[in-house]
C-alpha cells in the first residue's frame, strides 16, 4: 500500500479534478502490476495496473490507494475491470466519499466473490488524498494559505520591498504547491500593487494552469497587466460592484459592506471543480481569512532576514485580546529548504 500511495502522488499535479489514486497488484509475492491515474479522461490506476499484469491478473491481490469506481464517468468503472480480470481480494486504504461511489464499488466486488478489505494504511491514504477527500464531502476546495516572512514574522521591509525574503528553492518549492492547486486567490491590494502573473513556471507543470482568482470587494482593480492577460491563464473576479470585463470572468457577489464573502467564493469554485486552491494574499487579506473555517492549511516559509519592528506583519486587522481567542494551529511538518525553512500548519 505504500507503494501504491507513492504512485499515486505521481498525479497529483495531473489528475485533478479526478483523485490522485495508486494501485499495485501482487501474486506469490511479487509485484506484477502497478499504475497510477494521470488524467481525467484517461485510464484510471486499476485499469493501468490491471493492463501491465496481464492474465496474470486472476488470482491476485490488489492494493488501492482510494476505493475503485463503481460508475461510468469518462471511463469504464474500475470495480468492473477488477471483477472481471478474475483478482482474488482488494485492499484499500481510503473509502471514497463521492455520492457516485461511496461504499458502492466495494459492494460490487463483494457481491462478485473478491475479498474486501478496507483501512489498510489509512493515515497515509487520508493524508495524500486529503484535498479531494475534503472537496467530496464538504462541496468546497481544500484551502492552502501560503506566506514567505522573515524570521520576525514580516512580509516586507518598511519600504515595502520584499523581493526577496526567501531564497529561490523556497520559492520553487511555493511553486509547487501553485501546481497541486486548480486556483489561486489573491486580493485587491496584491493586484493592485504587485501585478502578479500567479502561474506556475518553475518545476512540474499541471495539466492547465491554475484559475486566477480576484477578490476585488470595491471594483478598485483595473483591468490591466499580467493577471487580466488570459492567454497566460483564465482569471475571474469576485465583487460587488458591476465593473464590466470582457476579457475576464466577473461575478457579481451580494452587495456587502464587509466586501466579497469568503464562503460564496469557495462554494462557487467547489462547484466548479476545483480541489484545491491556495490563497497568496497580503497581510490585510491573510488576516480576514486566517480566522474563517475554510482554511485548511498555512505554509510558510521563513527567509534568512531580520526586518525589525517597522516591518510589514504577517496578519493585519486581526483583533485578538486573549490567547484563548488565537486560532489554534497544528504542526504538521517542518523541513529545512536551501537556506530557508518551510513549517505547514493544520488550522484546527
Amino acid at each position: 500500500m505504500a507503494r501504491a500511495i507513492a504512485l499515486g502522488e505521481k498525479g497529483r499535479i495531473t489528475a485533478p479534478p479526478n483523485p490522485w489514486v495508486g494501485c499495485v497488484i501482487v501474486k506469490d509475492g511479487h509485484i506484477i502490476g502497478e499504475g497510477y491515474h494521470h488524467k481525467a479522461g484517461e485510464p484510471h490506476a486499476e485499469v493501468n495496473a490491471l493492463k501491465q499484469a496481464g492474465k496474470n491478473a486472476e488470482g491476485a491481490t490488489v492494493y488501492s490507494t482510494l476505493e475503485p469506481c463503481s460508475h461510468f464517468g469518462r471511463t469504464p468503472p474500475c470495480a468492473q475491470a477488477l471483477i472481471d480480470a478474475k483478482v482474488s481480494h482488494v485492499y484499500i486504504a481510503v473509502s471514497d466519499p463521492d455520492s457516485n461511489v461511496s461504499g458502492k464499488g466495494c459492494a460490487l466486488l463483494k457481491n462478485a466473490g473478491i475479498g474486501v478489505t478496507m483501512g489498510i494504511q489509512k493515515k497515509s491514504g487520508t493524508e495524500s488524498l486529503a484535498p479531494y477527500l475534503h472537496h467530496r464531502r464538504t462541496g468546497r476546495p481544500y484551502c492552502v494559505v501560503k506566506a514567505a516572512i522573515s524570521l520576525d514574522g514580516r512580509t516586507a521591509a518598511a519600504d515595502n520591498t520584499s523581493q526577496w525574503i526567501t531564497c529561490e528553492a523556497a520559492r520553487g518549492d511555493a511553486h509547487r504547491i501553485r501546481a497541486e492547486s486548480q486556483a489561486i486567490i489573491v486580493g485587491a491590494g496584491t493586484a493592485l500593487h504587485d501585478q502578479p502573473r500567479l502561474t506556475v513556471r518553475n518545476g512540474p507543470l499541471p495539466s492547465q494552469q491554475p484559475l486566477r482568482v480576484v477578490l476585488d470587494s470595491f471594483g478598485r482593480v483595473p483591468h490591466t497587466g499580467p493577471l487580466f492577460d488570459t492567454s497566460l491563464a483564465p482569471t475571474v473576479v469576485f465583487t460587488t460592484k458591476p465593473h464590466p470585463a470582457p476579457q475576464v470572468e466577473t461575478i457579481i457577489v451580494s452587495p456587502s459592506s464587509q466586501g466579497v464573502d469568503l464562503e460564496e467564493v469557495m462554494n462557487h469554485l467547489g462547484k466548479r471543480g476545483i480541489i484545491q486552491v491556495m490563497i497568496e494574499g497580503g497581510a490585510t487579506l491573510l488576516g480576514s481569512v486566517i480566522q474563517s473555517p475554510f482554511v485548511d492549511s498555512l505554509v510558510l516559509y521563513f527567509g534568512p532576514r531580520i526586518l525589525g519592528d517597522k516591518g510589514l506583519s504577517l496578519f493585519q486587522g486581526m483583533s485578538i485580546n486573549t490567547l484563548a481567542d488565537a486560532p489554534h494551529l497544528r504542526l504538521y511538518g517542518i523541513k529545512q529548504i536551501g537556506e530557508c525553512i518551510r513549517a505547514e500548519y493544520l488550522i484546527k
